[in-house]
């Protein structure tokens, strides 16, 4: 039950510093188009494909091995 809870916490976290840079992008002047783009890139984007994929790919191919 550990794993679940540090997944979550710390995408928590990561969440949390991605909404931070877009608040201080904002914050400074740029639009909001802009402070996504520069908030959210395509390194984000692969990592949280690859976290879902560890956990709902994952649960697939034990469901199917069982």
């Amino acid at each position: 039950m550990s794993w679940p809870f540090s997944s979550v916490s710390a995408s928590s976290v990561y969440c949390a510093a991605k909404t931070a840079a877009f608040a201080a992008g904002v914050t400074a002047g740029a639009g909001w188009e802009t402070a996504i783009l520069h908030a959210w890139t395509e390194a984000d984007q692969a990592l949280w494909a690859g976290v879902l994929n560890f956990w709902f790919l994952g649960r697939v191919f034990d469901w199917v091995r069982a």
